[in-house]
């Protein structure tokens, strides 16, 4: 590594690396000093009633009480474990279809259009069919979440496969490499960065999945209890859910980002995320 034609050391290299990540903590840290400041003073300042945007203050009262934090984790955790089941299957049938679709081209033709068009319908109209089908438990949520997340990752293995070069292609095919072995090592390793984009964007999406199914019929989970908080008009209790919807986003994008930059250890703008 060299900077202005001068080579680093180990001690500026692993200087420079502290910086980025205490860059990497701080920045994000003061970001949400300054919306919690905002959300805080501006609806005393703008006359914003707490009927349409409670303070930050009375909303983090919602979790002084003991019996609501264990509220929220009992139903939050029904809504994770139907994120996390609906992820899992649609994530892995999204990269299973990915790898058959890219092998056959009559696959492709015949069956991508009716995927695109399934996906294009909206998960709400198809969310009450579902109840009804599968019933108000945790079956029907997961295959709203599946549906969600499977078209994602779909796309983006088939994006990641398609864009491995000829010359390895040919490389491979000149030592007569049988195709189980092209895929194990050369198509899926060259499209795993792709293939985790589409499992970036399928994490965002999975607690939409559970929330809008738990919406349409359930008996427990974070979206019961919104719905019941917006009946009552509570709104501090509305946003402290959405607040854990939030934190529970988060949870999963750092644990996918992490994977990510585990499994791509060879990718040096990777290592740095």
């Amino acid at each position: 590594m060299k900077l202005a034609g001068k080579p680093l050391s180990p001690a500026d290299v692993n200087g420079a690396n502290r910086r980025i990540r205490l860059e990497n903590i701080l920045a994000p840290l003061v970001m949400l000093v300054l919306l919690l400041l905002a959300w805080e003073y501006l609806p005393l300042l703008l006359g914003i009633r707490p009927t349409i945007l409670p303070q930050f203050s009375k909303v983090a009262a919602v979790f002084g009480d003991p019996a609501t934090i264990g509220l929220y984790m009992k139903h939050g955790l029904v809504t994770l474990q139907e994120a996390a089941t609906g992820l899992l299957i649609g994530g892995l049938l999204g990269f299973v279809f990915g790898i058959v679709l890219t092998e056959s081209k009559l696959l492709m033709r015949s069956l991508y259009p009716y995927i695109v068009a399934l996906q294009c319908m909206p998960k709400v109209a198809i969310a009450p069919l579902l109840v009804i089908w599968f019933g108000f438990g945790i079956t029907s949520k997961v295959i709203v979440v599946g549906l969600l997340c499977f078209f994602p990752v779909l796309v983006n293995t088939i994006s990641g496969i398609r864009g491995v070069s000829r010359e390895q292609l040919e490389l491979f095919a000149a030592i007569r490499a049988s195709r189980l072995k092209t895929h194990l090592h050369l198509l899926i390793p060259a499209a795993l960065p792709s293939i985790l984009t589409g499992v970036e964007l399928a994490v965002v999406v999975s607690l939409l999945g559970a929330i809008v199914g738990e919406f349409v019929g359930a008996e427990e989970g974070l979206g019961v209890l919104l719905l019941q908080a917006q009946f009552q008009m509570s709104m501090s209790s509305v946003f402290a859910i959405l607040l854990v919807l939030a934190l529970m986003g988060v949870v999963f994008n750092l644990a996918i980002r992490a994977v990510r930059k585990r499994s791509l250890f060879w990718i040096a703008g990777e290592t740095g995320k």
